[in-house]
């Protein structure tokens, strides 16, 4: 695979984030999202009927399904839908609606560094642009250390290369609440409390993000009500 000429981007920064809000026709919500060339597109579809093996009259059933760009899914593509899975049924309000299923499909499109994060966070937004009952929105952040020992904060593909260890945290918008972390590597508690206290403060950006495309998403569909009904009064 040829990568693109690398941007000059600092260690302590994340790439820049775009999203694009319903580009699928048939499920509830659904986005494109990606930060720098890393690019998922997450789809949810509910409540709609559950099948009854999977039914549970105290809660919604969590399907959640994730995707490779090509092929089929390996080992770490199970593993990485099983942790997108765990934060989802965190942050669901599953009470809202028992007896019936809820369904959230994740596709990786380009893989060009931190997918596990980048995918957590397309997640997060076709669920809130799908209307799905959340306790809290929730974003991750990927961060390395390099064969230098300097933390490297959601790293492109090129950075990965030489890693020395990767961690990924998931925090609540409510109360920064770890929702998830895995780790990968030698490294040592010191170093982890400062890469968690890093991510802890990029996902603030990342919060931001979602309420400005959020904001966005919302004022645009109400213009376009509005002149709906205006071209329907004339």
């Amino acid at each position: 695979m040829n990568l693109p000429a690398k941007v000059d981007v600092e260690k302590d920064k994340l790439r820049q984030m775009h999203c694009e809000f319903n580009p699928l026709s048939r499920c509830d919500g659904s986005v494109m999202y990606s930060q720098g060339a890393t690019v998922v597109i997450a789809a949810v579809l509910g409540p709609i009927e559950v099948k009854t093996q999977n039914l549970s009259i105290d809660g919604s059933y969590l399907e959640c399904n994730y995707r490779p760009k090509a092929g089929l899914p390996q080992v770490k593509e199970r593993i990485r839908e099983a942790a997108i899975r765990d934060v989802l049924e965190l942050a669901l309000l599953a009470e809202a609606y028992p007896r019936s299923k809820m369904s959230v499909q994740v596709q990786e499109l380009e893989d060009r560094g931190s997918i596990d994060a980048c995918a957590v966070n397309s997640a997060c937004l076709a669920m809130l642009i799908g209307g799905l009952p959340l306790k809290c929105s929730f974003a991750a952040v990927h961060c390395i250390i390099d064969e230098k020992g300097e933390y490297v904060l959601d790293p492109d593909q090129s950075e990965t290369l030489h890693q020395r260890a990767s961690f990924t945290f998931a925090f609540d918008s409510v109360e920064g609440n770890l929702l998830l972390v895995q780790t990968k590597g030698a490294f040592k508690i010191a170093q982890f409390n400062d890469i968690e206290c890093l991510c802890r403060a990029a996902s603030a950006e990342i919060f931001k993000f979602y309420r400005s495309q959020v904001a966005k998403y919302h004022g645009r569909s109400e213009a376009i009500a509005e002149k709906k009904e205006e071209s329907m009064e004339t």
